[in-house]
């Protein structure tokens, strides 16, 4: 091992006093300790408050850029794939996420190298000047995309000048203008404890627990990030049409304003969604392509936000259809509650019961779910709580949640 890890680590191991067993350490950073031993692996997750939401106009893409310049640049990415392990971080409109999962057998041999990446963010020349040459294609790459361009326009129509607007690669203007200064700048800012939620979860030590949170505890505390929700709800209707002379089929949006991820009723919504778009056996399925054939592509989207999210249909259609279309999908989605049996809805709340449990079974996502929920405010622990509430969502539930179709919507048309 480096000489600078080892002295950074014998360093860390004389802060154990400082560190402490809070859930909390001084400098902000909250921290859950989720032990599974019955695993052979252990996870380490952490959540950075503010995301995409962060970013203007002019720096648009810089925490995607960041991020893969971050973990590509560093050594941890160099071993951790020869013992069995990965790590990667990713952008999402409200958070900045980062895991490392390895097995737990390797923790003393890797964890020099994560204190390494938490403490002292390296950003390479080098590989800054690659990536941005390939985020740079990858915006090409959406624009020449009619799914992809589409949904971008989409979220411009429906946020406005809310940051949820912004999209995840940024411009090529915005991304093109940006420096690997700007990059270790950005780090900077980021790793503050003040806004970071930590989660292990997995077969680890006490000891190694102390070293986690030691790792953390001398990040600087900094400011709070309280992100802003204003003008992030659709306020009235409103219909957005663009043409490109390369789409062969049109895109159809239609969204509404949604739950938080904190509300009470952002569980009925999720099964809406699904009950409505979420497969072959969906309204909207049944409806527009079996009944219709008016194309394959149809279903819905609801994003976990923590301001408004929309509710969103969508289908690729031939523009001569969009208007009824339309008309179909107001329909369904007023009507949908008047002959919904017990049976359906219970068919659907397995199926998202089914992908859930399966989905949350490994030492990492059990940390991202603890991250997520203590974020959008509902404690670390409410997954067992969120399952719960899935399995109880009734019919009176999913009648009072679909009054969102009753409010404004933005209609957005690619053709």
């Amino acid at each position: 091992m480096k000489k600078p890890i080892l002295l950074l680590i014998v360093f860390l191991l004389a802060a154990y006093c400082y560190a402490g067993g809070k859930p909390v350490l001084e400098n902000g950073v909250k921290v859950i300790d989720i032990k599974r031993p019955y695993t052979d692996t252990v996870s380490i997750v952490f959540f950075v408050k503010g995301g995409i939401s962060r970013e203007t106009q002019a720096n648009n893409g810089i925490g995607s850029l960041f991020t893969s310049v971050w973990i590509k640049s560093s050594e941890i990415l160099k071993k951790v794939e020869f013992y069995g392990g990965s790590v990667y971080a990713s952008m999402n409109p409200d958070f900045m996420e980062v895991t490392l999962a390895i097995p737990s057998e390797q923790f003393d041999r890797l964890f020099g190298y994560y204190i390494q990446l938490i403490s002292n963010p390296v950003i390479d020349d080098e590989v800054f000047k690659r990536e941005q040459a390939l985020q740079k294609e990858e915006i090409i790459s959406v624009e020449d995309n009619p799914s992809g361009k589409s949904y971008k326009n989409f979220s411009k129509a429906t946020y406005g000048s809310h940051p949820y607007s912004l999209a995840e690669e940024g411009t090529m203007e915005s991304v093109s203008s940006l420096t690997a200064q700007d990059l270790r700048n950005y780090a900077k800012e980021m790793l503050m404890g003040s806004n970071i939620t930590l989660a292990v979860a997995g077969k680890y030590s006490d000891d190694e627990m102390e070293r986690i949170r030691a790792a953390f505890s001398f990040l600087p505390k900094g400011k709070p990030y309280i992100p802003s929700c204003a003008e992030s709800r659709i306020e009235k209707d409103s219909t957005v049409e663009d043409s490109d002379k390369n789409v062969k089929q049109a895109k159809l949006y239609i969204g509404y304003n949604a739950p938080d991820a904190a509300d009470p009723e952002y569980p009925a919504v999720k099964v809406i969604a699904d009950i409505l778009g979420g497969g072959m056996s969906s309204r909207y399925f049944s409806a527009l392509r079996k009944d219709k054939g008016y194309a394959y592509s149809v279903g819905s989207i609801y994003a976990s936000r923590l301001c408004s999210s929309r509710f969103v249909s969508y289908i690729g259609l031939d523009y001569a259809n969009v208007p009824d279309a339309i008309e179909s999908i107001e329909k369904i989605n007023r009507e949908f509650v008047n002959d919904l049996t017990p049976q359906e809805l219970e068919s659907v709340k397995n199926y998202m019961l089914g992908k859930i449990l399966t989905d949350s079974q490994t030492n990492a996502k059990q940390a991202w779910y603890a991250c997520f929920f203590e974020n959008v405010g509902l404690k670390s622990t409410f997954f067992s709580n969120y399952i719960d509430v899935l399995k109880n969502i009734s019919a009176d539930d999913i009648k009072k949640a679909a009054k969102i179709f009753d409010g404004p919507k933005t209609v957005y048309i690619l053709k």
